[in-house]
């Protein structure tokens, strides 16, 4: 498999991903954006700089153990949507770079309660963003090639891993690999009964799906369908994947 990120290039995809946001989102703030239902540009916009925002407060007060809530901001304060996902970026990056990735934070996953998950996980959701908000716009471009490596591996192995045990009911009916045409990745994954499997390689699967790394990385989060993806086996396991927790 490729090397993941380090964590310098995680922080530089968030600088470098929120920068393509905000030009994008500027063009489409009243435009629906199809891939978040019911938002617009501007509500995109918002929604990257409170995220943001609410994980620079975590990364401020340096406690592992419980959740800080941020300071609410008052009715007008984000008025200027592009501006506050700007500057919630820059802060965002500022203090990611002085703490580097071994600060003590708080995460809702229970495990690797630093600065480095924080980084990992704000990488890889202001580049999902990204493409929804290029998507608006009617130019989506791919996302990096070890970025969506490291997403692909982030939505298994941490949010399913947290999410499953907490929903009996979610199943895929079979095991599904996950397989990347454009690198030696591959994921086979298998869920039911409120348990989690699998496995970070290729190997026997009832459904097989494959792409390049930026196309599973989207299916993953249900931002591309199968029509856009090579399909092998059982197809009803493969679009099971889309009823999974997110």
């Amino acid at each position: 498999m490729i090397d993941l990120p380090t964590f310098e290039e995680r922080v530089s995809a968030i600088d470098e991903e929120s920068a393509r946001l905000a030009e994008v989102v500027s063009c489409v703030l009243d435009r629906p954006v199809a891939s978040c239902p019911g938002w617009s540009g501007r509500d995109l916009a918002k929604h990257v700089a409170s995220v943001f925002t609410f994980w620079s407060h975590q990364l401020a007060s340096g406690d592992p153990h419980e959740r800080q809530e941020p300071p609410r901001f008052e009715a007008g304060a984000a008025a200027d949507a592009v501006g506050w996902l700007d500057a919630a970026a820059g802060v965002l990056v500022e203090s990611l770079s002085e703490l580097g990735p071994e600060e003590p934070c708080w995460n809702w996953s229970g495990t690797d309660l630093d600065s480095g998950w924080v980084a990992r996980r704000m990488a890889l959701e202001v580049a999902i963003h990204r493409y929804d908000g290029e998507l608006a716009a009617g130019g989506p471009h791919d996302i990096a090639l070890a970025l969506s490596v490291d997403g692909i591996d982030e939505r298994i192995d941490v949010h399913l891993r947290a999410d499953i045990p907490e929903d009996r009911a979610a199943a895929l009916g079979g095991p599904l690999c996950l397989s990347c045409n454009d690198v030696d990745a591959a994921w086979v994954v298998d869920v039911g009964g409120g348990k989690l499997r699998y496995r970070r390689r290729a190997g026997p699967a009832a459904a097989v799906v494959r792409g390049s790394a930026s196309q599973l990385f989207l299916f993953t989060w249900n931002r591309i369908g199968l029509e856009e993806l090579d399909l092998t086996g059982e197809r009803a396991v493969a679009e099971a994947w889309a009823t999974l927790p997110v």
